[in-house]
């Protein structure tokens, strides 16, 4: 148990999702175990916001002394938790409990405490964009970055309120905003082409699936719908 319990606590905390349980099943034998469920979502967040920001919080212990980037991870997070359990608990038949914690997995961490092949088209959808976000930057996550999302949201509010990009009394420069863009497009991109290509080499499978497919592998997340081991060579 002790071996056990040190394995997925590495796992966890390093946002990769690896089991040693057995068989395809991860989690869902515990997804009603409040304790494991909580622990492995408090190692998935401080390993998805960065050292760098757990370094701040450690040394500030106070959330107006931190930096820009340290409040622009927090919230963005705390956001993306709260907005990710409250969809998924509408669109899905789980608990409160399992509702937040695929929401705090699907951010790159890969774990799951319900079959994720028997979500809704909805379902999967809303784990799809946590996915593309992914984690903070200087984090064990991947996605294109919390602090990316924070800035493109914050440039979208600039255009329709005319005040300059900006947030926590801080400005945020027009580089930043331009990097921001240009990976959300790469990004975007890169997904758009391996979802064609998939669509062209794996037409029995639906598309949400194969969308959720790309998804989890460029976020590095490891959630599957459960077609990974019957894709073909190519795919």
């Amino acid at each position: 148990a002790i071996g056990i319990s040190i394995f997925h606590s590495i796992a966890a905390f390093n946002n990769s999702g690896f089991d040693i349980l057995g068989g395809l099943r991860n989690l869902t034998p515990y997804q009603d175990d409040v304790l494991l469920n909580l622990t492995t979502c408090t190692l998935i967040i401080f390993g998805g916001l960065g050292f760098l920001v757990i370094l701040d919080i450690g040394k500030q212990k106070c959330f107006k002394k931190l930096t820009l980037h340290s409040k622009v991870v927090i919230v963005t997070s705390l956001v993306l938790l709260v907005v990710g359990t409250l969809t998924l608990k509408l669109t899905e038949n789980v608990t409160w409990l399992g509702a937040f914690f695929q929401s705090v997995s699907a951010r790159t961490a890969g774990f799951s405490t319900y079959p994720i092949g028997q979500f809704t088209d909805a379902g999967l959808f809303v784990l799809c964009i946590l996915m593309f976000i992914g984690a903070s930057p200087g984090s064990t996550g991947g996605g294109i970055k919390t602090s990316t999302f924070f800035v493109l949201a914050q440039s979208t509010r600039s255009m329709f309120s005319k005040q300059a990009v900006g947030a926590f009394k801080r400005s945020i420069s027009s580089q930043n905003v331009s990097k921001a863009y240009a990976i959300s497009m790469l990004s975007a991109l890169v997904v758009i082409v391996a979802t064609f290509l998939l669509c062209v080499l794996e037409p029995e499978f639906q598309f949400i699936q194969l969308l959720f497919e790309v998804i989890s592998a460029f976020g590095t997340v490891g959630l599957s719908t459960g077609i990974t081991p019957d894709l073909s060579g190519a795919g």
